[in-house]
């Protein structure tokens, strides 16, 4: 019976050892696994870069870029930084935040093809369709100059000008500028809008837009137009030839090509203002 009890436990002690040797085996087999994963991504070529492509963007600006993704990249998470930015694995397609902090781009998209080891960067950048100008006073606006920024004696405001896409957006700085060649905007609101902000609300700028179309159309120039109080809602163009115009924002401003029309037949060199803040009406002073 002994000789049986010592010959169960023999057999028993050795199934536990072919256990613990599977087990450490498989332990063993993983970590050299996970080992040799980790080497692949980390140091292996094998997700190394070998070229990244930019389209759409300028040439003395595509080594700029391409440095500021790959900072933005490897700051996202610790394995990032680990993997390091010519890692292909880290360059992701969601890059909002990249684009909210950059209001020089109007899009950016990555695709990349792993065979090759390559990124494709299409880039669109933010077209120039006006200037927008603040001051809190119009002696304020009339020292601003052609360093595009100014320290009123008046007030002691900062008087400033930059360039807004057809999207509203303030994306770079722009000079001070005269003349009916170029969409501009002075805001007297003493708003303090930054690089990044959108002009007007959704609504206000689409008519905005076409109120610059109006003009342009009417063959009365652009001019100046000036926001004075958005809580009126309305904004005033300066004709080159010495009359006001008052649109509203709020309204389609398409109706007042028919009535500039109507006042050039009475002489617009007549006229001391024309006010266009009723939809579908035209009112106008003689001098």
């Amino acid at each position: 019976m002994k000789n049986g009890i010592y010959f169960d436990e023999k057999k028993s002690r050795k199934r536990r050892m072919i256990f613990k040797l599977k087990i450490y085996g498989s332990l063993t087999v993983f970590f050299l696994l996970v080992v040799g994963i980790c080497y692949l991504i980390i140091y292996s070529p094998f997700f190394q870069l070998k070229n990244i492509e930019i389209v759409g963007n300028r040439d003395f600006e595509k080594s700029e870029l391409i440095q500021e993704l790959k900072l933005f990249f490897i700051s996202q998470s610790k394995l990032a930084s680990i993997l390091g930015p010519n890692n292909i694995l880290i360059w992701k397609e969601d890059i909002d935040q990249f684009k909210k902090s950059n209001p020089l781009i109007a899009d950016l998209v990555i695709s990349k093809d792993y065979p090759n080891r390559k990124i494709k960067i299409e880039v669109k950048e933010r077209k120039k369709f006006g200037i927008w100008c603040t001051a809190q006073t119009n002696t304020d606006y009339m020292l601003i100059n052609t360093d595009s920024s100014h320290k009123s004696v008046f007030g002691q405001y900062e008087s400033a000008c930059r360039w807004f896409d057809k999207d509203g957006i303030l994306f770079a700085e722009a000079p001070f500028v005269e003349g009916a060649l170029i969409n501009k905007v002075s805001d007297f609101t003493g708003r303090q809008l930054v690089i990044g902000d959108m002009i007007l609300e959704q609504r206000f700028f689409d008519n905005l837009l076409k109120i610059f179309e109006v003009l342009e159309k009417s063959g009365l120039g652009r001019g100046f137009l000036k926001l004075e109080n958005l809580n009126f809602q309305e904004i005033v163009s300066d004709s080159p030839i010495g009359f006001k115009i008052y649109f509203s924002l709020r309204i389609n401003p398409e109706f007042s090509l028919a009535g500039i029309k109507s006042v050039k037949e009475v002489g617009l060199e007549k006229v001391d203002y024309i006010d266009f803040r009723v939809e579908n009406r035209v009112y106008y002073k003689i001098k």
